[in-house]
């Protein structure tokens, strides 16, 4: 077997928590996608990463300065990762998901929604790595993230 499925074979053995990543691009198209790569980088100030893939329907419209929103799926909202994580489904990310606000849009009932405006983006490879400096965070009552591991949706331990 080669590096690479050898790679990808243990790196879904992680559990991660699992994000929709929302933003509105100047044209006012809004975007959200479901990713699980997200990591605070700093607490002065605070700050996060994510990374994008470069084929992904969101990844064009972070630029510098502009905003998103980090919403932490709770483990009730999994039909949400869904639709967000669906090529084929993109239509439906607005329709039937509660979302407040659009510049960036927040998604209702998430577990904590973090306001971002892009500081810094670095290529590599198939993906993006974009730093955000955090504006504004809001936590819910919901206690339990939902989870991935192994290509399956888990609700935590």
């Amino acid at each position: 077997m080669d590096i690479q499925n050898e790679f990808r074979i243990g790196m879904r053995k992680y559990i991660y928590s699992v994000s929709v990543i929302s933003n509105t691009q100047s044209n006012g198209r809004k975007n959200a996608i479901t990713v699980s790569s997200v990591t605070s980088i700093s607490i002065n100030p605070p700050s996060i990463i994510v990374c994008i893939n470069k084929k992904s329907s969101i990844h064009e419209s972070l630029v510098l300065d502009s905003k998103f929103c980090i919403n932490l799926v709770n483990e009730e909202q999994q039909d949400i990762a869904e639709v967000c994580s669906d090529p084929n489904r993109i239509n439906e990310r607005f329709k039937n998901i509660e979302w407040i606000g659009d510049k960036p849009p927040i998604m209702k009932n998430a577990l904590v929604n973090i306001i971002c405006k892009v500081d810094k983006i670095v290529e590599y490879k198939t993906h993006s790595i974009v730093i955000g400096l955090v504006q504004k965070i809001k936590n819910s009552e919901h206690k339990n993230p939902l989870m991935y591991q192994e290509g399956v949706y888990k609700k935590s331990v």
